[in-house]
């Protein structure tokens, strides 16, 4: 596998953290971009700590937008951490804290982070690589990620799991997506039906989460090459048309799809989408427009070191990804 230099020696016009930006964002100019805390796609600190955060440019003039957040929650015992929700030891904050160069000190020393390495699978295609350290959970599970961006498949976003050697034994580690809320996603593309959460969810009207909905890997789609992928989209034929409550929840861009795949040289028995959902925004009391849609959005399978899951956000509708 060739290595090519810093920037865009091989054509591939990449957006990396300290090398044509100060902030920890990687991607590719055009297509799906990744960040995390401070980073962001919103200004400020583009959102809570503890969360990667997935960029699309969906907006007029071909502009970002923060589609989703992805969290990572592994279970131990039976016992699921939060990497939004729990506090970190370098400074008692709400989020634990990532990094993806130098690990940070305990005096509130901010997090280093790494350009990424540039490599060449094949002629060309260049991927870029970006070790994501997360400080250990509550639950005493360590996990470190590594985030995988090529430039022939510019939509989606490669993460691998391992466990740490000082890491307690995990039962899963579950990547979720965690704010379908904002694209109002409502429709789940399964193998032989289209389901909605009006249908799953539509008498819930409280403020809190529904239970989740589970669906076995039988009733998964895949693709042409056996991959199993599982989509959701909104049921609105212009999101952007649909006023929120209140400005922030507005989704202003064009319609998407979101959608994790599994490699087929990956696929378990074990392996089930799971989804959730809500009628109100969260942290507030104000009402979906159109009644509940999903929130979390995840797969979940056996814990195994090395295990990859791929997220993706594209223009192309559900059928199309599946041809």
């Amino acid at each position: 596998m060739a290595l090519v230099a810093a920037g865009t020696a091989g054509g591939a016009d990449w957006v990396r953290a300290g090398v044509n930006t100060n902030q920890p964002v990687w991607g590719l100019t055009d297509g799906l971009r990744v960040a995390v805390f401070p980073g962001g796609f919103t200004g400020d600190e583009g959102g809570p700590r503890g969360l990667i955060r997935i960029g699309y440019p969906t907006l007029p003039g071909n502009r970002y937008d923060l589609i989703n957040f992805i969290a990572i929650e592994p279970v131990v015992g039976g016992t699921r951490a939060y990497s939004e929700l729990e506090k970190s030891r370098f400074d008692g904050r709400q989020g634990k804290a990532f990094w993806t160069g130098t690990r940070p000190s305990t005096n509130h020393h901010a997090a280093a982070h790494s350009p990424g390495v540039i490599t060449s699978p094949r002629p060309g295609v260049e991927e870029l690589t970006v070790p994501l350290f997360i400080e250990r959970f509550d639950n005493r599970a360590h996990v470190r990620l590594v985030l995988s961006l090529r430039s022939d498949t510019p939509d989606e976003l490669c993460l691998t799991v391992h466990a740490e050697p000082d890491s307690a034994p995990i039962d899963t580690c579950i990547l979720t997506a965690t704010m379908g809320n904002k694209a109002r996603s409502r429709l789940l593309w399964l193998k032989d039906e289209t389901v909605s959460s009006l249908k799953i969810f539509g008498d819930y009207a409280g403020e809190g989460f529904t239970p989740h909905a589970f669906f076995s890997l039988a009733r998964l789609p895949r693709n042409a090459v056996g991959d199993a992928l599982i989509a959701i989209s909104t049921d609105e034929t212009n999101p952007a048309a649909v006023a929120a409550s209140t400005a922030f929840w507005n989704y202003d861009g064009d319609k998407v799809t979101q959608y994790w795949r599994k490699p087929a040289a990956g696929l378990t028995d074990s392996l089930r989408c799971a989804v959730n959902a809500r009628f109100s925004y969260w942290m507030s009391h104000d009402p979906i427009p159109g009644g509940p849609a999903f929130e979390n959005f995840e797969l979940v399978e056996d814990f195994q070191d090395g295990q990859q899951f791929i997220f993706g956000v594209t223009r192309r509708s559900p059928t199309q990804l599946l041809q």
